[in-house]
């Protein structure tokens, strides 16, 4: 295991009050965008592929880019000058690809164990940086948290005696909630699962993520993290998450927020304040991509660009699963949500190559004017987060 990465962590990011950034990687223009910032801040930034975006070559590669794993490491690594990019797998763990799941590919609790150890194997080797083990789907195929707890064990084993690369690791699951998490619920799985770990002498996890009441529904985070109004019956983050902190302190462990996106910065000042040690985002870097690219051909009135390309996405569906009950999400909003997952079809492919050739007639590169918009997105972030300092 690796010290060096908890050593930046402890001293560059925690002591300074610096909020490690953690970027999905939506698309190539995202994904060069993070590079790019991480050489020019000269601070690491991570790129946090699920296992349904980018997924080992043998398990069909992901949706991202229509990248496997082993290629997907390779551009990151063959930009990435300086070094900062930290790669770190998201959400690996049994279940976790959706779609195959609903299809029924994988039934057994052993056969979706053996399929994540697959995907593990080729992060291994592929050296990424930090892993984050989450079996928690398996509470919705009948596991019981004791049960899921134990397939952090096997999973980390696993990894440990894999692994030829160093590596850190974190744990806990990423079931968005409203509210930040019960400090004492939070501290007993902590307790539980760190002894345990301890007295089968595997290494203890860097990063333990817990919910702070960031939720991302639609286009907006609809958490108490960001509300003026108090939540009925709980606590606000301002009590929760100092004591929060300070359990993680306890336990050696930083901890890690997800679900940042589309937060004010109002709130992205106070991650600061409050000292919260790192954040995840990644879906409104896809939104702030599709944002530009529609906008470009409305200034530009490529409308056959925009209808194909609107009903593709609509079509699609990828959508539903951020609305929220009984909202009132308009079509233009739909097509923001989930336009990114359809950025690498062929069909949209030859719509944007068109949409590119078209605008060069008058002068105009249309990715340049798209990664300015994604980069500027991504940028918010790393500002209000200290980077600048």
């Amino acid at each position: 295991m690796s010290n060096e990465f908890r050593r930046v962590m402890g001293e560059d990011f925690a002591n300074r009050r610096i909020t490690f950034l953690g970027a999905g990687p939506m698309s190539p223009v995202s994904v060069t965008a993070i590079i790019d910032l991480a050489n020019r801040y000269k601070k690491p930034i991570a790129l946090i592929p699920s296992r349904r975006q980018v997924e080992a070559a043998s398990l069909g590669g992901g949706y991202s880019n229509n990248w496997t794993t082993e290629v997907f490491t390779k551009f990151v690594r063959s930009r990435d000058s300086g070094g900062f990019v930290k790669l770190s797998r998201d959400h690996s763990g049994p279940w976790q690809l959706n779609e195959r799941d609903q299809l029924g590919e994988v039934h057994s609790h052993s056969q979706a164990m053996e399929e994540v150890k697959e995907s593990l194997a080729v992060d291994l080797k592929c050296g990424f940086d930090l892993i984050h083990l989450d079996p928690s789907k398996g509470l919705l195929f009948g596991r019981s948290q004791l049960e899921v707890e134990e397939d952090i064990y096997e999973l980390l084993d696993f990894c440990v005696k894999n692994g030829k690369q160093q590596f850190e690791f974190e744990i806990g699951a990423d079931d968005q909630s409203y509210v930040p998490d019960l400090v004492s619920r939070a501290e007993d799985s902590l307790n539980r699962v760190l002894q345990e770990i301890k007295n089968l002498g595997l290494p203890s996890p860097l990063f333990y993520v817990l919910q702070t009441g960031t939720k991302v529904m639609e286009l907006r985070n609809v958490g108490s993290f960001d509300s003026k109004l108090p939540v009925a019956g709980m606590l606000p983050s301002s009590v929760q998450l100092p004591e929060m902190l300070k359990m993680c302190r306890r336990y050696g462990v930083f901890l890690k927020e997800h679900n940042a996106d589309y937060l004010s910065t109002t709130a992205l000042k106070w991650h600061r304040r409050f000292g919260i040690h790192a954040a995840n985002v990644a879906p409104e870097f896809g939104v702030a991509e599709t944002k530009a690219l529609l906008q470009v051909a409305q200034e530009n009135q490529m409308k056959s660009f925009i209808d194909e390309f609107s009903n593709i996405v609509l079509a699609g569906q990828k959508w539903k699963k951020w609305l929220v009950v009984n909202g009132s999400c308009t079509e233009d909003e739909k097509i923001q949500i989930a336009g990114h997952y359809h950025f690498s079809e062929e069909r949209v492919l030859e719509l944007r190559n068109k949409l590119r050739q078209d605008l060069m007639k008058k002068s105009l590169d249309l990715e340049a004017l798209v990664s300015k918009q994604v980069e500027e997105s991504i940028d918010r972030y790393l500002r209000w987060f200290g980077y600048a300092d």
